[in-house]
């Protein structure tokens, strides 16, 4: 018999269901299954019923738990889901290691010193400094748009041009997204996306608006969006770790994200060429 499981958080159902459930517990080091739960009446898949998964991935939450479970009898399956009576917990089990780390990485992103220059920038990246954070992204703007017009050579030149803007950006994002939903990871996928990207603005928010002033609404809203952006990103590369990603996509992202992490402003890339903005007096010893 196939294994069942069973996704919760704070020991709750959270895929519509608001069940409180027995949940098991270990003692000297063996897990004492949760009680019973029956549920009364007819069940119908979806609608009425304790529904168990065989893929477990499939269903992760952000701050979920993954719980080995069983039951006594099966109703109906739909895909991976089955509805079931009765059901009960057996054991939790650990979150793989794609998952952990990519915790660890959305835990870490408040720790960012954003929008203070560590003045040790790349030499690879197209910097453009400016005595304002907004004319410093105006000129990254610029440059990026006339480094992408000279990539469309030929009469569908805007077609080209937007094809050449940020597209390692999103030919990683879709390698990622098609390697995971491949896997039966795409719930993982999404919780990881909404959590980096939702961290990212969050932290972002306060250290932008402290440290940019000088800039217009527009274009602080707009770099707390990019930088939440590749957040999120990053978060869903690190869950795809164990798949086969073209190792130039991974790089890509890193490399986008390490813009933010040593404080300056990433606009965009163009084939592959990181366009990045910073204030000039964040740039002088003091």
């Amino acid at each position: 018999m196939e294994k069942l499981y069973k996704i919760l958080v704070d020991g709750k159902s959270c895929h519509g269901g608001k069940l409180q459930w027995s949940l098991p517990r270990k003692e000297e080091g063996k897990w004492i299954p949760g009680n019973w739960h029956k549920i009364k009446g007819n069940l119908s898949i979806c609608n009425k019923g304790l529904h168990l998964t065989k893929e477990p991935y499939r269903w992760y939450k952000w701050g979920c738990t993954c719980y080995l479970a069983e039951t006594k009898q099966i109703y109906n399956w739909r895909g991976d889901k089955c509805v079931c009576n009765p059901a009960r917990l057996l054991e939790e089990i650990p979150h793989p290691k794609w998952w952990l780390d990519t915790i660890d990485f959305v835990e870490s992103i408040p720790k960012i010193k954003l929008f203070k220059p560590d003045l040790n920038p790349k030499k690879e990246w197209k910097l453009f400094l400016a005595p304002t954070w907004d004319a410093a992204r105006d000129a990254a703007w610029i440059a990026a748009r006339d480094a992408a017009r000279e990539a469309a050579q030929d009469a569908a030149r805007n077609i080209a041009r937007d094809a050449a803007w940020d597209a390692a950006r999103k030919a990683a994002r879709k390698a990622a997204r098609d390697a995971a939903r491949n896997i039966a990871r795409d719930a993982a996928w999404d919780a990881a996306w909404d959590a980096a990207r939702d961290a990212a603005r969050d932290a972002i928010q306060d250290a932008a608006w402290d440290a940019i002033q000088d800039a217009t609404w527009d274009a602080i809203q707009d770099a707390i969006e990019d930088a939440a952006r590749d957040a999120a990103l990053l978060a869903n590369i690190i869950l795809c770790q164990d798949l086969n990603l073209n190792k130039k996509h991974i790089r890509n992202i890193i490399n986008r994200w390490e813009v933010w992490q040593k404080g300056y402003g990433l606009f965009c890339d163009v084939k592959g060429e990181l366009f990045v903005y910073g204030k000039t007096d964040c740039n002088q010893p003091t």
